[in-house]
């Protein structure tokens, strides 16, 4: 249901390139779809909310490629309770993260960014867009950057997020702001149901991209093999089912680094793995003779 390009650094070096991690346009859903019950890069703020009021939808009204946006509303000016995350768990490195939104006249919107793939753990910053075009960004209890944006048309945010340097550069409708400070790690960003507190918050999302800044190295990965495996997000373990019933399993760290390998003999039944690793964002491969397949696995405690 989600679109994802899976490109991890193993055999060959790179220099001065930027590789998509995820990609996101919401035209392989459903109108009317709960995005946290149909991809596992999605979570509600509570972690239960799945098919529920929390969980928000996709929608045909608006979008700004093909005819899907996800739509994101509170019932009230007090917010909620659509409350979602796009979960990332990235720590150390440079990315970009980048979305389009549009924000109806007479409606307000907003969004956060969390510094843990945990909701309400640690808070980055979030952004108020008004119902008047105007908007705010606050981090640390304080405004670190304010603009105009238009209504009822999209337009695009974009994020620098430099963690080996603790600074973020936010451009908003092509207009970047001052740096400002950005604690690491990269957790998430929160689409919730609310607005500037005086208008009910309505407004759509498409276009989602999350991209690695000058990767050490990149190798493009298939996807020929059929697995599945879960929890995900996992904590300790993940058990892994599919076919053939034999295949060399490693789990890579987004800087390319090997944390898991081992021989896997019982796919079909399914077979539990244990894992000792950070919270973050690894890549999930499984290798038969010719054939390899990779998935996102995203450890949170």
């Amino acid at each position: 249901m989600k679109n994802i390009l899976l490109l991890v650094g193993l055999a060959f070096s790179l220099s001065a390139v930027s590789q998509t991690l995820y990609e996101e346009g919401f035209e392989g859903f459903a109108g009317g779809d709960y995005i946290s019950s149909s991809s596992n890069v999605w979570i509600t703020w509570s972690g239960s909310g799945d098919g529920t009021a929390e969980d928000a939808q996709i929608s045909t009204d608006q979008a700004y490629e093909g005819v899907n946006s996800l739509h994101c509303y509170a019932n009230s000016a007090a917010g909620g309770p659509m409350d979602v995350v796009l979960t990332a768990g990235l720590d150390g490195g440079v990315y970009e993260a980048s979305f389009w939104m549009y924000i109806p006249d007479g409606s307000s919107g907003y969004y956060n960014v969390q510094e843990d793939v945990a909701p309400g753990v640690g808070w980055a910053f979030d952004v108020v867009f008004a119902f008047s075009g105007d908007f705010q960004v606050t981090a640390d209890a304080a405004t670190t950057g304010s603009g105009s944006f238009p209504l009822d048309q999209w337009f695009e945010v974009h994020h620098l997020i430099d963690m080996d340097n603790d600074v973020i550069t936010l451009t908003i409708d092509g207009v970047a702001l001052d740096a400002f400070p950005f604690d690491s790690p990269f957790g998430g960003v929160n689409f919730y149901g609310y607005g500037d507190g005086q208008t009910v918050g309505n407004y759509y999302v498409d276009g989602i991209n999350l991209s690695a800044s000058n990767p050490s190295s990149i190798v493009s990965v298939d996807n020929d093999l059929a697995f599945t495996f879960g929890p995900n997000p996992a904590t300790n373990y993940i058990n892994v089912q599919g076919q053939p019933n034999d295949a060399w399993m490693r789990v890579i760290a987004l800087n390319g680094q090997l944390v898991v390998e081992g021989q896997l003999n019982n796919l079909s039944k399914g077979e539990t793995i244990e894992l000792n690793l950070e919270d973050g964002i690894y890549f999930l491969e499984l290798t038969s003779g010719q054939e390899r397949s990779t998935q996102r696995l995203v450890v949170s405690h």
